[in-house]
């Protein structure tokens, strides 16, 4: 009897002996299992304005899964303007606007805590004419009525480039840049500033693109992407994500014109024509944008003065724009781009470009 005790205190002995190895070896998987745990899925909500294309990079993201596999839960707001969007990005309703520099400069120059970390666009602003004509020197702009839109950048570098070279101009402020198209063709202004988008649809209606500001003035900010503070603080790997997601939508956009143009036709509801021509230039229309992901801290900068030159924000305010610039999102995108070894060369130029723009 005692030996069959004996045997069954063994057993429960090995059997014990056995449960504890297994619990080890359960217990350094679990160890190790937040090493291969991917990132938490983070939500950032994006404002955007109707389905304009201005935000190519953003929209493909978003359309090609890009966002998804940098487990981002990337969320469209609609906003009515732009002036509303950044409130609501400075009342911590939208993480980020990617649109308009104007409004950012302008609610930076009144001490609103918005960050601009990336671009969108660069330049894409034309001069429309009734008439066909051709500028190529800002002495050409001397007498000349000239409709503007007050969130449109082109106009405001324009002036301060006239008012520097001593040209005397009147700019004549309109609601709408379709009023503005409307202006130009009745007469009522000799040139109408507007985007790149109306300018390709004033020209099948007629009209005439007589310059591009870039002509005049290469490289400055169009939209740029601007968060909340708090985002900033508190989702900064989320905003590396983002950019990278968006960075490597840029490189669809150079490398797949197919795809491209096939995904923003989808969002916006334009025809594929308009598209091309807005995105890429078609036949003899040139587009005016440049779509540049880079936050170009430099001309931001240089912007900021224009626009108090201008009188467009005070010219006494003591709110410095560089301080409300983080460039080190965009930069550490870019690293980690380079790092996971796809369309390397691209991300070492865009690198070199970015040394060069914000250092």
């Amino acid at each position: 009897m005692k030996k069959k005790i004996l045997a069954v205190i063994l057993c429960l002995a090995m059997a014990a002996v056995s449960a504890a190895a297994l619990s080890a070896c359960g217990s350094d998987e679990e160890a190790k299992a937040p090493e291969t745990e991917q990132t938490e899925t983070v939500t950032l909500k994006v404002g955007m304005l109707g389905k304009d294309i201005k935000t190519a990079c953003i929209i493909l993201a978003r359309e090609l899964g890009y966002f998804e596999e940098e487990n981002l839960d990337v969320q469209f707001e609609t906003v009515n303007s732009l002036p509303d969007g950044l409130t609501a990005v400075s009342m911590d309703k939208l993480d980020i606007l990617p649109y308009g520099v104007i409004p950012s400069c302008s609610y930076i120059s009144q001490g609103t805590d918005v960050v601009i970390f990336g671009g969108t666009i660069s330049e894409g602003s034309e001069g429309i004419t009734k008439e066909e004509e051709s500028y190529t020197e800002l002495s050409q702009f001397e007498g000349r009525t000239i409709a503007c839109f007050r969130m449109e950048t082109g106009h405001m570098i324009l002036k301060g480039l006239l008012r520097e070279a001593g040209v005397n101009a009147e700019f004549v402020y309109l609601d709408s840049q379709q009023s503005i198209v409307e202006a130009v063709n009745k007469g009522e202004a000799d040139i109408g500033m507007v985007n790149s988008g109306y300018g390709y649809v004033a020209e099948q209606g007629g009209a005439h693109v007589a310059f591009q500001v870039g002509d005049f003035e290469s490289d400055f900010p169009c939209c740029r992407q601007t968060a909340s503070r708090t985002a900033v603080n508190e989702k900064r790997d989320a905003l590396v994500r983002f950019e990278m997601a968006a960075l490597r939508a840029y490189a669809t956009y150079l490398n797949d014109k197919e795809t491209t143009i096939a995904a923003l036709t989808a969002y916006s509801g334009q025809d594929e024509a308009y598209v091309e021509a807005v995105m890429y230039g078609s036949g003899e229309y040139d587009n005016a944008m440049i779509v540049s992901l880079d936050p170009n801290k430099k001309k931001v900068s240089d912007f900021y003065e224009v626009m108090k030159e201008n009188g467009d924000i005070s010219a006494d305010t003591k709110y410095d724009i560089n301080d409300y610039i983080d460039t080190s999102i965009y930069e550490d995108a870019l690293k980690a781009l380079i790092e996971e070894d796809n369309d390397k060369e691209l991300y070492e130029q865009l690198l070199a470009e970015f040394e060069d723009n914000n250092k």
